[in-house]
């Protein structure tokens, strides 16, 4: 032990995800615990600049009870299944400790392809990023946006049915 004198001692700090922190993100294999967040350890980000269905949220696909929620998580999941995916935060904590953030894995905005795919809304109310995004699903008719679907806006339905609101 004496030849290691004066040597720091290294310590490996790991998480399930294998999340390395910073103030200004976090990058690692996140786990998809909604259809629009993402967790790192046990750092929780939402997706910023969009709002998807959220889990006991139903709409509608030519009448019929189609599992909105379910798509989108799993387009999510796909997304963030692609390699290693880092968030750049966009703002404060929430009160719950969770942070707002801009994904990216292998150069592609996770945030832009959920919008663009019709899986999630842009959500100005935070932010008009996706909104050319969100114009290019209606305009394909694809997702929430494809002919025949009937949806409530998340962020009406949350704060419907959800205590103060928040995802």
């Amino acid at each position: 032990m004496a030849a290691l004198a004066g040597v720091a001692p290294c310590v490996t700090l790991t998480s399930a995800a294998q999340a390395q922190t910073a103030a200004t993100g976090i990058s690692g294999t996140p786990e998809v615990i909604d259809a629009d967040v993402l967790k790192f350890g046990t750092q929780r980000v939402i997706l910023w600049g969009l709002d998807a269905p959220e889990k006991n949220q139903t709409c509608q696909l030519n009448g019929q009870l189609w599992g909105c929620y379910d798509v989108a998580f799993r387009y999510l999941q796909l997304l963030a299944g692609r390699g290693e995916v880092t968030c750049t935060y966009k703002s404060d904590p929430d009160p719950f400790g969770r942070r707002f953030g801009v994904c990216e894995s292998g150069g592609e905005d996770l945030n832009a392809e959920m919008v663009k795919a019709g899986m999630a809304l842009a959500f100005d109310e935070q932010s008009d990023d996706y909104d050319g995004q969100m114009a290019d699903a209606i305009t394909a008719a694809v997702g929430l946006w494809q002919p025949g679907v009937k949806f409530e806006e998340p962020w009406v339905f949350r704060r419907r049915e959800t205590p103060g609101g928040y995802r």
